[in-house]
Parts: structure tokens; C-alpha cells; sequence
């Protein structure tokens, strides 16, 4: 018997899940970030994919994602001639979280915990505080009278 000598060379291709379509899409109820919903297993991930990121199943649905949700945490870059540049993880209303830019105004100012909404221009998308006192979450409004007992 002999050996066999040759190898069998595999290669394996990464799935193309992810469309190269912007992530904002024109719905009924105007501009809105689009998602993509597993029928499957019920998974919501942000963008149009043709696979589902938990189960790989194909049987996936384009949807509206909500226009607000908590922001989980930021930061602000201080790079470049623009300035200031705030950028933060949002938990959509639901199940899905991204990383996007934020806007802010010393009337409202960013804190983890507190509700934003979602703001479009043309092509260009952010979220921003919503224009509520009550948009901050209660464990925020604690941290904040904590801080200024200490004081």
C-alpha cells in the first residue's frame, strides 16, 4: 500500500451576510435604520443581511428598525480640524445594539442611561437626547443626585 502523497488543499469562503446598502432606508413611516429579522429564531440585527448572524438560517425579513432606544455608553474623540466628536453604543427599543454618532447640547448632555432618538440629514444619521427630563433612565438620575450629595 502506499501513502497517499498528495494533499487535498480546502478552502473555505466567509459567508457574504452582510449587503453593501447603506444601513438607511426609506420606510413607510419615513427614514428609519434598517434591520434584518431571522424568521427562524427571531434574532433583529442591524443592516440587510442575507444570513442570520445566531442560526445561519436564510429566511430573513428587511424591517424598519425603532427610532429610539438607551444609550449604553460613549465616548468623545478629540481628533481633527471638526473638534469635538461624540461617539456611543445605543440599545435600539427591542433587542439590537450600534455603534453610532451622537449629538449633544449643554440643554442636553450625553450620560450613560438616557433615552435618545434618532436624527437624520440626507444621508447622514445620528441620535441625540430626547427632549424629555423624564428620557433619563432612573439608575442616570441617581447617579447624578449621588454625585451631587457628594459635593
Amino acid at each position: 500500500m502506499t501513502a497517499a502523497t498528495a494533499t487535498e488543499v480546502l478552502v473555505s469562503s466567509p459567508v457574504a451576510d452582510l449587503e453593501s446598502d447603506g444601513l438607511l432606508g426609506e420606510f413607510p413611516e419615513g427614514p428609519r435604520l434598517v434591520g434584518t429579522t431571522c424568521d427562524a429564531c427571531g434574532n433583529t440585527m442591524i443592516g440587510t443581511r442575507i444570513v442570520c448572524s445566531d442560526c445561519v438560517g436564510t429566511d430573513v425579513t428587511r424591517v424598519a428598525l425603532p427610532t429610539a432606544g438607551v444609550l449604553y455608553t460613549f465616548t468623545r474623540l478629540h481628533v481633527g480640524a471638526e473638534g469635538v466628536r461624540p461617539l456611543g453604543y445605543v440599545d435600539f427599543d427591542g433587542d439590537v445594539r450600534t455603534l453610532a454618532d451622537l449629538r449633544e447640547t449643554e440643554d442636553a448632555p450625553l450620560m450613560p442611561g438616557i433615552r435618545v432618538a434618532l436624527g437624520v440629514d440626507g444621508d447622514a444619521w445620528w441620535f441625540a437626547p430626547e427632549a424629555t427630563d423624564a428620557s433619563i433612565a432612573p439608575a442616570a438620575t441617581e447617579a447624578t443626585e449621588a454625585s451631587e450629595e457628594e459635593k
